[in-house]
């Protein structure tokens, strides 16, 4: 029976395994990983909160700092400034080079900012502060992230994933529905969904988490995907591979 060696492309396989040894290179190994919490958007994580506007967001983002184990982190939020949607009557437009949010450091601490658009979706919310904060994790490390700076931004999408949020950047990464003026679609991040789910399963691997636990809140067809993932990497070297580039004992 015919097996595949690689999940997705074998550079692209070969990227993700590698940015998991420097991010376990970069916090101390396993011991740390180890503490690292599969995070979930049940009140368990996200206490229901009350906070409306900025003061939501605010909320959101001192939550997910927490599940980071970044709370010590000086860091300060700020909103971006708001963009119209709508010009005039019937005519919207989509600002296609906003971020989601950014990262910059000044002085001693950081500062995120986030788009006052997605204060009331939360999912997305979440996945853009895990990005940013992966910068400002990644940031402090030693070495370049492989494949060398100019693989920054993937790479901080596989460190939103090492600090437990893959999920909200997996459900957050392509999103195309209708609504009262047509058809609409957003794409957050720089990795693809099927690169998402194998992180998420690498992630689960090599934290010994249940993948059933995504099924009620991961899409389906990802959720699929980081099954398949998950079966492939049972199979394959890839945990003792990134157990030998981040200098940690397999046994």
């Amino acid at each position: 029976m015919f097996r595949r060696r690689h999940f997705l492309d074998e550079d692209v396989d070969a990227f993700h395994i590698a940015c998991w040894g420097w991010l376990l290179r970069g916090t101390g190994g396993m011991a740390e990983f180890g503490k690292t919490p599969l995070v979930l958007p049940i009140s368990e994580f996200f206490p229901k909160s009350e906070a409306q506007g900025y003061d939501r967001a605010a909320y959101i983002f001192d939550r997910t700092k927490i599940l980071a184990r970044m709370d010590e982190w000086p860091v300060d939020l700020v909103a971006q400034a708001e963009l119209p949607a709508q010009l005039s009557q019937n005519v919207y437009i989509q600002h296609e080079g906003r971020a989601a949010g950014t990262f910059q450091m000044h002085g001693t601490g950081g500062v995120i900012s986030f788009d006052p658009a997605h204060i009331d979706a939360p999912m997305v919310l979440v996945a853009t502060f895990a990005h940013e904060l992966g910068h400002y994790l990644n940031g402090a490390f030693d070495e370049p992230p492989p494949g060398g700076p100019e693989l920054t931004e993937p790479a901080t999408d596989v460190t939103a994933v090492f600090l437990g949020f893959g999920l909200f950047g997996a459900n957050s990464s392509f999103d195309f529905r209708k609504n009262s003026e047509g058809w609409a679609s957003q794409k957050l991040g720089y990795i693809s969904e099927a690169e998402w789910a194998f992180n998420i399963a690498i992630f689960c691997a090599l934290g010994e988490h249940d993948i059933a636990l995504l099924k009620p809140h991961l899409k389906p067809h990802i959720y699929g995907q980081v099954q398949s993932a998950l079966k492939f990497i049972a199979r394959s070297d890839i945990v003792p591979a990134i157990l030998d580039a981040g200098n940690v004992p397999t046994s």
